[in-house]
């Protein structure tokens, strides 16, 4: 994972064009409202925040939030949104996911972790660290919420394109490819962003490598961290999870009480 710090740092600049923000979030606020109602959380950590728009939306329902990212220029930018929007009630650290108690002494009543950024800690023992890390910084009845792609549909071998996806800013024309490529557990994701502006074209190229992680893979690292009441979502309608035409695999998970 620490190869991806400088390439996100590179891909900041574009990061919240290439996403529909207000649609993004209009899907995914009644999940977390209901996962966080259910748990009565109200100290919440958005690992891996990019910049910061969860954790602002989650500030401005009136919760004590922490974002944390790998990438300095996310942050950065979080903490300056923040300020333009006045939202106070979210506050932002560059944090590696799999040091979270170094950091973070006070528990959280809620993680999570979006975005397909956990296998991008690129092995098993990588992602294990990062849930043992978030399990850690957990209240008892605490809960996780994990957010991967559903690699068994990408086959193995061949390129996954998504997108192209354009946008039109004043005088810029920015077009952003994904290509997905997986070789056994590993998947190559490249990001294409070509920019026109002025009549000149530029690209930049970002590059990240995932650990394939499927279903009974990622069930027993979590089991293994030490939670349990696991639930399983194909989006975040949500939706069960179908690992033969979901395209998310979301899992909810919960820290026990601690026994008396």
């Amino acid at each position: 994972m620490p190869d991806s710090e400088s390439a996100f740092d590179a891909f900041q600049p574009y990061y919240d064009l290439m996403v529909n923000w207000e649609q993004r979030l209009a899907l995914e606020g009644p999940f977390f409202q209901r996962v966080f109602s259910n748990a009565s959380a109200r100290r919440v950590l958005d690992c891996a925040c990019g910049t910061g728009h969860h954790a602002r939306m989650f500030a401005r329902w009136g919760m004590d939030v922490v974002g944390t990212d790998l990438s300095p220029s996310m942050v950065e930018q979080a903490r300056r949104d923040s300020r333009t929007e006045g939202v106070n009630a979210a506050g932002f650290q560059a944090v590696d996911f799999r040091e979270l108690p170094r950091h973070f002494p006070e528990p959280f009543h809620a993680v999570i972790c979006t975005g397909n950024s956990l296998p991008l800690a690129g092995s098993p023992e990588g992602m294990r660290q990062a849930i043992k890390s978030m399990y850690d910084v957990l209240a008892p009845n605490g809960l996780v919420v994990l957010h991967a792609l559903n690699y068994a549909l990408i086959a193995e071998g061949s390129n996954l394109y998504k997108g192209p996806r354009v946008r039109l800013i004043e005088d810029r024309e920015i077009l952003f490819l994904k290509v997905f490529r997986k070789t056994r557990r590993l998947c190559d994701i490249d990001i294409v962003v070509l920019e026109k502006q002025a009549g000149e074209w530029k690209k930049l190229e970002v590059h990240a490598r995932a650990w394939a992680v499927e279903r009974t893979e990622l069930e027993g690292m979590i089991t293994g961290a030490g939670f349990s009441r696991l639930q399983f979502y194909g989006g975040y309608e949500p939706k069960p999870f179908d690992a033969a035409a979901s395209h998310d695999l979301i899992v909810v998970a919960r820290k026990e009480k601690a026994a008396k």
